[in-house]
């Protein structure tokens, strides 16, 4: 599996090496293969520096003395640390960098603006704390004044990115077609807030099911997923509910599909032929929503989220969200 997850990163870093800011994202909570991926990115990027700042605060996702803490308690002492199919190895971040890169500096939450040039000198490998979205925009900001570089971080250093890219203008990606809009969500995460976030669109009127030909045909908001009871083979289960939706999709229109989980939306898009889509809002942090074309020309509206990420009504919250664009532009 690391070596597939090198070889994969490796193919899309170099396909993408001209372009100006080259972000490489991992999990927040530092779960997966990140030390292969970023050690095979960086090589590929031809990047003379690596930055690493995996910290999103607006999700109690904070980084301190090169810690990763989930609303204070080091990651891999949390729930993450022991999920059954990636768990958190680590909280130190500087675990998941390869000796081999080189020497690493570190930006403390406590270092003044000014010094940050200083305390990256020459270092290949730079390791950020941030306790603030306020904060890593500023370090974000103050490090890409020194050079290029290959950015490593979860949506917190995309929003901080964000802020220093050029705003591409004149052009309109989405137009929403005049089309009554139904929402199919999936739920392939074992989390527990993806289970109640589930149950709160069930007690608001979505038709929830495991299985595609339960579903509620007159419902705007139908979502299928997965038992709640793990399964011992995680894998089957992804492409159960893959071959589910592929069902309720052939049997339905739907304009927008919402996602929970990023293999979830991995393999759902795999099975859809759907290699590339346009962002054009974020529904909650870390809740991006974008659009893509299908094979038969419709646009299809596509939102994911991290199966611990939001409340009890956040994908009832999306549902309607997604619904309002439609009726906006109608």
């Amino acid at each position: 599996m690391q070596t597939d997850a090198a070889h994969v990163t490796r193919q899309a870093v170099t396909t993408l090496a001209d372009r100006p800011f080259l972000y490489k994202t991992i999990d927040s909570t530092l779960r997966g293969h990140i030390r292969v991926e970023i050690a095979a990115a960086f090589q590929a990027s031809s990047r003379p520096r690596l930055v690493i700042a995996p910290a999103f605060p607006a999700a109690g996702r904070t980084t301190i003395d090169g810690i990763q803490l989930l609303h204070g308690e080091p990651v891999a002492q949390t729930a993450y640390g022991r999920d059954a199919v990636h768990p958190a190895h680590t909280s130190r971040i500087e675990d998941l960098i390869e000796p081999g890169l080189g020497r690493i500096a570190k930006i403390s939450a406590h270092a003044e603006e000014g010094e940050i040039g200083k305390a990256i000198g020459g270092a290949p490998v730079v390791i950020v704390d941030a306790c603030e979205q306020v904060m890593l925009n500023r370090r974000i900001a103050q490090i890409q004044k020194h050079g290029p570089a290959l950015w490593v971080g979860s949506p917190g250093m995309a929003e901080a990115l964000a802020t220093v890219v050029e705003r591409r203008t004149g052009q309109d990606i989405f137009t929403p077609e005049a089309t009554p809009h139904r929402v199919l969500v999936l739920v392939g995460s074992a989390n527990h807030v993806s289970h109640l976030q589930c149950e709160t669109l069930a007690a608001t009127g979505a038709s929830v099911a495991i299985r595609a030909t339960d579903i509620d045909e007159t419902a705007s908001v139908v979502c299928i997923r997965t038992p709640h009871i793990r399964t011992s083979d995680p894998a089957k289960a992804l492409a159960t509910l893959v071959d589910e939706a592929e069902i309720a999709l052939a049997r339905h229109r739907y304009d927008a599909i919402v996602a929970t989980g990023g293999e979830t939306m991995h393999a759902l898009l795999e099975r859809l032929s759907l290699h590339a889509f346009d962002l054009i809002r974020e529904l909650e942090p870390g809740f991006p929503l974008g659009c893509a074309r299908l094979a038969d020309g419709r646009m299809m509206l596509l939102a994911m989220k991290a199966g611990g990420f939001g409340s009890a009504v956040t994908l009832r919250n999306a549902a309607d969200t997604i619904r309002r664009i439609g009726k906006e532009h109608a």
